[in-house]
């Protein structure tokens, strides 16, 4: 039988043709000219680097709002101390009065020096993103927890009770700190940490003595007592890796004996005794009772406390692709009653109140100043906000110019690949069926001869 061998490959499509085939189906299934180097190797190039700037202009905006916030919260606890403020300024007026009695101006002054704490616990505890935009970064260990000094006379016994609070901070640089405790049986212990939260000596958050004020983990003693009114960094973290419970050892320069809890014995008298400090240290007598205490020692360190610092906050507002980085600097403004100038003010009388009220004019004075330095900076990040968003669209009509897919155009080129193949294949299938009439003809001739 005879047989007719065709070669049909040159009626199929070629590899250049299915390239091109493959080519549009991808870009019009992901929208992009360029989904590889081989579309285009420096259009590629150009495309990532405006991606990249796409992606710092998004940043950029996040970080703006984040400094917006900053700002509404610092504001709005300015606010605050404005309308607290105005109130303590009235009770002066009303103070100055000469209608008022003793008794009269003892009412006053109650009210009087319970919004002057209201103010420092506003400055305190208004919070924005782990800072304190109302507490000057200066000293905020000694402006809320007194010297072993000012707690303690050198070497004489006094009475105190315990608590959840600290008691005193013992200053860097010190010698030869030694404290003696006699709880009575009331279970009251020293602890003894740092700044940042190290727990150096003292009793585990396992035990009675913590448990019984509400603390029993990290979480809780993190929230409960790590406050700057505290004397502690607003970042401060619990740390008890190096824990001394009995015995001596030097932590991070600091050279610590301890006695321990001597309760379990019904001895309960404990000894700490601080060689040396390199850091400053804050002392606490956790319990709910009351303890006598005799604190001794050599010599103190420089008793102001560490510097914190915590601002200015920079808020980035322009860093693109070979553009240097510009920032909008938001500058601490401390609003406690020892900034504003109120330590020590009353209205216990006309000539107290008189002075009083020349200080509370000028705090209202320095507030109103933050209030309206605040305000420029939110309207300076909203408008940095707006410039990005037209960077941003430029940057995107220029991305999207050189990655994006024109449709109708791939649509077309598809098409056109699309009939190529379909007429290949028909031009195919006919000159196969061609092929098998001729052959079959032939066939029959043969046969017929033979």
């Amino acid at each position: 039988m005879l047989s007719v061998t065709g070669n049909y490959q040159s009626l199929g499509l070629s590899t250049l043709q299915n390239t091109a085939l493959s080519t549009r189906l991808e870009r019009l299934s992901s929208g992009l000219r360029v989904n590889s180097a081989a579309d285009d190797s420096a259009g590629l190039q150009i495309s990532n680097r405006l991606a990249s700037e796409k992606r710092a202009y998004t940043q950029l905006n996040r970080n703006l709002n984040d400094g917006i916030s900053y700002a509404q919260i610092a504001e709005g606890g300015l606010q605050e101390s404005a309308a607290i403020l105005q109130r303590m300024r009235q009770l002066a007026i009303q103070s100055q009065n000469g209608i008022n009695n003793v008794n009269d101006r003892a009412a006053l002054g109650k009210e009087y020096q319970q919004l002057k704490n209201t103010l420092n616990g506003i400055a305190y505890n208004t919070e924005a993103f782990n800072c304190l935009p109302l507490v000057d970064d200066s000293d905020l260990l000694s402006a809320n927890v007194p010297s072993i000094s000012d707690t303690f006379t050198n070497g004489v016994n006094q009475s105190m009770t315990s608590g959840l609070r600290s008691i005193a901070y013992i200053p860097a640089g010190s010698t030869n700190i030694q404290i003696n405790l006699n709880d009575n049986g009331a279970n009251d212990d020293i602890q003894v940490f740092t700044v940042d939260g190290k727990h150096l000596a003292g009793t585990p958050l396992s035990a009675g003595t913590w448990n019984s004020n509400g603390i029993s983990n990290s979480t809780s003693i993190e929230s409960t007592f790590f406050l700057p009114t505290n004397g502690y960094e607003p970042t401060a973290s619990y740390d008890d890796s190096n824990l001394l419970t009995i015995g001596s050892a030097t932590i991070d320069g600091n050279s610590i004996s301890f006695t321990g809890d001597q309760n379990a014995s019904g001895n309960f008298n404990e000894t700490l005794t601080i060689a040396s400090n390199a850091q400053p240290l804050i002392i606490s007598v956790i319990g709910s009772g009351a303890f006598n205490v005799t604190a001794s020692w050599t010599s103190l360190g420089n008793e102001g406390g560490p510097t914190f610092t915590l601002g200015p906050v920079d808020i980035t507002a322009t860093n693109q692709l070979g553009v240097g980085t510009d920032f909008i600097k938001l500058t601490k403004t401390p609003a406690t009653l020892t900034d504003l100038g109120l330590d020590g003010t009353s209205v216990q009388n006309e000539s107290d109140a008189e002075s009083a009220l020349e200080r509370i004019d000028s705090a209202l004075q320095s507030v109103s100043e933050s209030r309206a330095f605040y305000g420029a900076k939110i309207n300076q990040m909203a408008s940095a906000i707006r410039n990005n968003a037209i960077g941003f669209e430029n940057i995107s009509r220029a991305h999207s110019q050189i990655t994006d897919a024109d449709f109708a155009s791939e649509t077309a080129l598809l098409t056109q690949a699309q009939i190529v193949e379909q007429a290949s294949i028909f031009v195919r299938a006919q000159a196969k069926s061609s092929d098998e009439k001729v052959l079959g003809l032939l066939n029959d001739t043969v046969n017929q001869s033979a």
